[in-house]
């Protein structure tokens, strides 16, 4: 415990810092009960988002330039998470995680190439990644088709698991194969900075953090190749991940051919029933999800506080935060009410 005290010092006063500024209750309060989105913007820039929000005199911002101007604090804590830490090893995770990220705009890349599309079109819509990221991207924005990114990318990670998908993507002619390419690359490299870990307690509850979030996705991930975009189940189980805590490859399985939604949460283990079993559609089944995950993030800060994991815990922490934000501003967007918004999002957001 000394030991891990001597290292962990600092990273937990850091890291606990930045979650005393996540968003309270009270300001989620007033955001669900803002009466529409120049209201809610005015008092988002009384809290913790107000210096990545543009001038609100000058009219309410386009929804797409803003949802990724609030990914700023997020971006920046994720510098600040890996400049606490106290080994390269440690870093790594973080910078594994983070690398979810460079993949959304590479994705970005790809849509523009595929549809013809400038930079200028299309860069709000850009994670702005910051110095944490030392892809070429110029160098990648320069390139005139995907096979040409893709030989660029090669050298990389992401190039491999591009290459492997580029026969799928040209027998198909849709971008799915090779955008799950990227998630896949993701969370290879994530668990092997994992398992590279060499405090054992941290590899535990890193472990433990990283399983309960691919259950979460592979759940979320079933249900969407399902009901939005057909796939056959044998086709679903192949755009898993592997490595889930309480899912496995036989439930990802069943849940690929059942069809209606209470055969569905039936085919899940308990614990997840006993969240969903409420549920009467699938829209449901999203924040329902988020609040278990969220439940199982708030158990690491309850803990033992000296370990890799408050990083990951909190840093998924905040990333649902961003998501939900920016769902609760979408909705506003569409003058959906209250108890609409409410139920598209986890409790934690609209409880107290």
């Amino acid at each position: 415990m000394l030991l891990a005290a001597a290292g962990y010092g600092y990273p937990n006063a850091k890291i606990r810092a930045l979650r005393s500024r996540r968003l309270t209750e009270q300001d989620r309060h007033f955001l669900l009960a803002a009466k529409d989105l120049a209201s809610c913007l005015f008092y988002l820039a009384t809290s913790s988002y107000a210096p990545c929000l543009p001038v609100l005199e000058k009219g309410t911002p386009e929804l797409a330039f803003l949802e990724r101007q609030l990914a700023r604090p997020l971006m920046d804590h994720y510098a600040k998470v890996v400049r606490s830490l106290p080994g390269a090893k440690e870093r790594e995770l973080i910078l594994a995680l983070f690398s979810r990220f460079e993949a959304e705009n590479l994705k970005l890349i790809l849509r523009s190439l595929f549809a013809d599309l400038s930079r200028e079109r299309v860069c709000h819509l850009l994670y702005p990644l910051g110095p944490l990221s030392d892809l070429d991207w110029d160098l990648f924005w320069s390139c005139r088709s995907i096979p040409e990114l893709i030989t660029r990318l090669r050298a990389n990670i992401f190039g491999r698991s591009l290459q492997h998908a580029l026969a799928q993507f040209e027998a198909q002619g849709r971008l799915f194969p090779l955008e799950m390419a990227l998630d896949f690359s993701c969370f290879r490299i994530l668990r092997q900075a994992a398992a590279a870990l060499t405090r054992r307690y941290d590899l535990a509850v890193t472990e433990n953090i990283l399983t309960s979030y691919i259950d979460h996705l592979n759940i979320s991930w079933v249900i969407r190749l399902k009901v939005e975009y057909g796939l056959a189940a044998e086709e679903i189980v192949n755009y898993t991940l592997p490595g889930g805590k309480l899912i496995s490859l036989d439930c990802l399985n069943r849940l690929s051919r059942v069809e209606g939604l209470a055969d569905f949460i039936a085919q899940l283990p308990v614990v997840f029933q006993a969240e969903l079993s409420a549920l009467r559609d699938w829209g449901g089944i999203r924040p329902a999800l988020e609040a278990y995950l969220l439940k199982v993030l708030a158990r690491i800060f309850a803990g033992q506080p000296f370990h890799l994991g408050i990083g990951v815990a909190y840093l998924l922490e905040k990333e649902l935060e961003l998501a939900n934000l920016i769902t609760l501003l979408q909705a506003k967007a569409r003058n959906l009410s209250v108890a609409e918004i409410s139920s598209a999002l986890p409790r934690q957001f609209t409880e107290g």
